[in-house]
């Protein structure tokens, strides 16, 4: 993905489903390709690039896969000899697995993006952090009838430092959510891309 556009977004609405400590510490962007051909592929191998470029491995990912994925993802994390946790998270009547994999280079993260990136294109919660800062909360939330509703909810521990990355909508870019000083700024922001990269703001 040579091109790429940034907008610095404002967050805390109902739609979000993830939560921080913090939240007034923590800027958000959009980062997407600015073609909408194979956006799926251009934003994995983006999204691949640019944690590679941050050099702060090990990375953790945690994302929720479908419920019938979980014990072939079990066979290619252990084959590959990828540490893992794996637990189930439950709301109700309502159960799905959660992993968070320890990804310590760059050969991890492709072959995990490659094997799992169609789910967070599905719209699976999927989320890179440079720590391991994630545990999940029980919340209440408006639903589009204003009704209160729990939700079981990824929450992000935002220390000093902090970036976590999440998936936008059918996989066409993310977003990065930072509480770090290289991020702060779009400027600063467009300094932490690798090289190549081109920048087409309007």
């Amino acid at each position: 993905m040579g091109k790429i556009y940034i907008s610095q977004e404002e967050w805390g609405s109902e739609e979000e489903f993830i939560i921080f400590n913090d939240f007034q510490k923590v800027s958000k962007w959009y980062i997407g390709p600015s073609e909408y051909e194979d956006y799926v592929d251009r934003t994995r191998e983006f999204l691949s690039d640019f944690i590679c470029t941050q050099d702060s491995f090990p990375v953790f990912l945690t994302f929720e896969p479908y419920s019938d994925q979980s014990v072939k993802l079990e066979k290619l994390l252990n084959d590959n000899a990828i540490s893992y946790t794996s637990r189930v998270e439950d709301i109700g009547s309502r159960m799905f697995p959660v992993f968070t994999i320890k990804l310590k280079d760059v050969q991890d993260l492709q072959l995990v993006l490659e094997e799992t990136f169609w789910m967070a294109a599905a719209n699976q919660f999927f989320a890179f952090s440079f720590t391991d800062n994630c545990t999940y909360k029980l919340v209440m939330k408006k639903t589009l009838w204003r009704k209160e509703k729990p939700y079981m909810l990824p929450y992000f521990q935002m220390e000093e430092d902090s970036t976590v990355i999440t998936i936008w909508h059918d996989g066409q870019g993310f977003n990065l959510y930072t509480s770090n000083e290289r991020y702060k700024t779009l400027e600063s922001l467009i300094n932490q891309l690798p090289k190549g990269i081109i920048v087409e703001n309007d």
